[in-house]
């Protein structure tokens, strides 16, 4: 008897900790799902609170199913729910979320390009233009990389957004603030680089930030998608011997100067970001590079290369050569 009685207390004391503590019931947590990014969701007709809580917690909108029901009860709006098919926002907030579910409202959806290659600076004008109800203070407060140190990692050390600002084609609603629309696109590079191999960085002494680097040269230099790895094998040859990089892009991007041909006079800029100049990496990314990139920073060809030119104007066809005479000779063809 006693055993049974002790049996069912600590039935009892399971129960309570698990409606306690629905996460404690839980064998295995689910990673976290970034906040800022819009993701598309369907109510279905008929669908209960219950159902489309379960949901928007299943798609991160919301960070807990329990807590948005009541909310919504609180409310008072547990039959305004309508059927459609709505973009949100991960991690937003239940006030947003509830006003765009129980209105049914058409969303003004705004398109926002970010090319490959693509500086900070260019962002910004971009974001401007494309985005009109962005003020240029409001960004230019949020392109501060301090805001998100603490929400980052990788971040932690960095004292640009430079490299980091991911490109894509994103969909901006007027609820967006301008620090929403950054951190959707660092979140961006968050979920793309994640899965990638990175031993490449450790067997060989570079940290990831030193990867991001040479994949924004990459971006830069390389035109043809077959030549990223060959043009990162040249970065990464000629700074294991500890040749000067001289990199025309690292210096039309001290000058901001991203058209026309590079001159002799440009070459003598003084900026740590003349790799005719200074020795090594640029101290930042000088462009925010595509996945295709990185991939090719993170895997070069297994060539001996030191030299590339460019030999068709057209096509940006390069030719890729082991020796200095080698190199003249594809120059003066």
């Amino acid at each position: 008897m006693l055993k049974s009685i002790a049996a069912i207390v600590i039935l009892l004391a399971s129960v309570s900790c698990g409606l306690l503590n629905p996460s404690a019931a839980t064998e295995t947590a689910k990673p976290a799902i970034a906040k800022g990014i819009v993701v598309e969701v369907e109510i279905k007709q008929g669908a209960n609170l219950t159902q489309v809580a379960e949901m928007l917690a299943e798609k991160g909108i919301v960070d807990d199913a329990f807590a948005f029901r009541l909310y919504v009860q609180d409310q008072g709006k547990e039959k305004n729910l309508l059927p459609g098919t709505y973009r949100l926002i991960t991690g937003d907030e239940y006030k947003n979320i509830l006003n765009i579910i129980t209105a049914g409202e058409k969303q003004v959806i705004y398109k926002l390009t970010i090319p490959e290659g693509f500086t900070l600076n260019q962002i910004k004008e971009r974001i401007i233009a494309d985005i009109p109800f962005v003020e240029p203070q409001e960004l230019d407060s949020a392109l501060d990389v301090n805001s998100y140190k603490d929400s980052y990692e990788f971040l932690s050390d960095n004292k640009t957004l430079e490299g980091f600002l991911f490109p894509k084609t994103y969909d901006i609603t007027v609820k967006y603030t301008a620090k929403n629309i950054i951190e959707m696109l660092i979140t961006q590079y968050q979920l793309e680089t994640q899965p990638l191999d990175w031993s490449y960085a450790k067997v060989n002494n570079f940290s990831n930030y030193d990867i991001l680097k040479v994949a924004s040269l990459i971006e830069r230099e390389a035109y043809i998608p077959d030549e990223r790895p060959l043009i990162a094998a040249v970065i990464y040859n000629r700074l294991k011997i500890g040749m000067l990089l001289q990199i025309d892009a690292s210096v039309r991007y001290a000058l901001d100067k991203w058209e026309g041909i590079v001159t002799y006079d440009d070459l003598e800029v003084d900026s740590p970001y003349n790799t005719y100049k200074y020795a090594g990496l640029t101290p930042t990314p000088i462009c925010n590079p595509g996945l295709a990139a990185i991939k090719a920073a993170l895997a070069p060809a297994d060539v001996d290369y030191l030299f590339y030119v460019v030999v068709d104007e057209k096509t940006h066809k390069h030719e890729f050569s082991k020796t200095f005479q080698e190199h003249v000779n594809a120059t003066n063809q």
